[in-house]
């Protein structure tokens, strides 16, 4: 009979689960856990072999991953949704038997709501759960086997009322009558009287007697000792047993966390050159668009000086005609203005004359 019993899905939440059977295993022994409907034989009904798995246990552990809810068959139906889905079976036969259900939430999961649930699991909606994070898993565990010592203690103690005690014999005390040879009637279990003796036996027999209790009373005492010195030695082994599971156990627990540090650290450092890579790529890509940008701002301001300086020529070029046409105009004017007095001095020279 196993006390607790973890229901999961593989490509859900495998890794925590067999991690999870492996703590729980270490603190409440390998008995008490049970985790896979495994060796089902042929022929025989699965779904009344997982009930029984279940039936017997004091608690199921639900273990929900990201994936729980949603994840689908080939067909693409939801699994939740098939009636002869394991993790349903399992769930629902432990809700149906009300045999408490925890929900263990792991990779940041949610708990399910009941209108997201079949009918039949509709009640773990409603059932407190727990939350295992990587981050700190060891004290999450904790908090888990606290909650699941009472379930675990129970199961051990109705398992341990089952064994029932012989009835013991005591022997007859009811006198029976027996016939001796001469006739004469005797009763069982009471001797004949015997003929009176003398005071040195009774003193040899006293003295016989004191000494066979002196005898079984130092016995007594030596096998005394002897048993307290063996239950003695065994405490101090089975203590230094204990002793050394615990520092076995340490160093494993050590070991892990030197592991999980390690591996976190790698994670981190991992991080952190990615990072740095992503800001490096980032900056080059920022200087080589600041670069375009500043090429082509270049260009526009050179494309606009030129053209400035080209509207400038040819505005000064139009003003140099402009210039030179006026004067030419002037000197034109001057000409004729000229031109025209020199014929009135003339006309007025000949109008004299006359």
């Amino acid at each position: 009979m196993r006390a607790i019993f973890i229901s999961y899905r593989r490509e859900d939440a495998e890794g925590q689960a067999g991690r999870l059977f492996n703590d729980l295993a270490r603190y409440f022994g390998e008995d008490s856990v049970f985790m896979d409907v495994a060796g089902i034989e042929p022929g025989r009904d699965f779904r009344r072999v997982i009930d029984e798995h279940v039936a017997s246990c004091g608690v199921l552990l639900a273990m929900i991953g990201r994936t729980w809810i949603d994840a689908t068959d080939e067909s693409g139906r939801r699994r939740l949704e098939d009636p002869m889905d394991f993790v349903r079976l399992e769930t629902a036969s432990a809700l149906k038997r009300d045999i408490p259900v925890v929900p263990v939430l792991v990779h940041g999961a949610r708990m399910p709501r009941a209108e997201q649930l079949p009918e039949d699991l509709a009640e773990l909606a409603y059932r407190n759960g727990v939350e295992l994070t990587h981050a700190r898993w060891d004290s999450d565990v904790q908090v888990l086997i606290k909650a699941l010592s009472p379930y675990v203690e129970s199961l051990q103690k109705n398992a341990g009322q089952t064994e029932t005690a012989a009835p013991t014999e005591t022997p007859s005390t009811t006198p029976t009558n027996t016939a001796t040879a001469s006739g004469v009637t005797r009763t069982a279990g009471t001797a004949p009287l015997a003929p009176a003796r003398s005071a040195k036996k009774s003193f040899t027999m006293i003295v016989a007697a004191s000494v066979t209790a002196l005898v079984i009373a130092v016995g007594g005492y030596i096998w005394y000792q002897k048993s307290s010195e063996r239950a003695e030695a065994m405490r101090q082994a089975t203590l230094l047993e204990e002793t050394k599971k615990k520092a076995a156990a340490e160093d494993f627990e050590a070991k892990k966390r030197a592991d999980e540090q390690a591996a976190a650290d790698a994670l981190a450092a991992k991080k952190q050159a990615a990072e740095q890579a992503i800001a490096a790529e980032s900056e080059a890509k920022r200087r080589a668009f600041a670069q375009e940008l500043d090429a082509k701002r270049q260009a526009q301001d050179k494309a606009y000086a030129q053209e400035l300086e080209t509207k400038r020529q040819a505005r000064e070029k139009a003003e140099a005609e402009e210039r030179e046409r006026t004067r030419i105009a002037r000197e034109k004017a001057a000409a004729e203005k000229a031109e025209a007095d020199k014929l009135a001095q003339i006309a007025n020279a000949k109008k004299q004359e006359t």
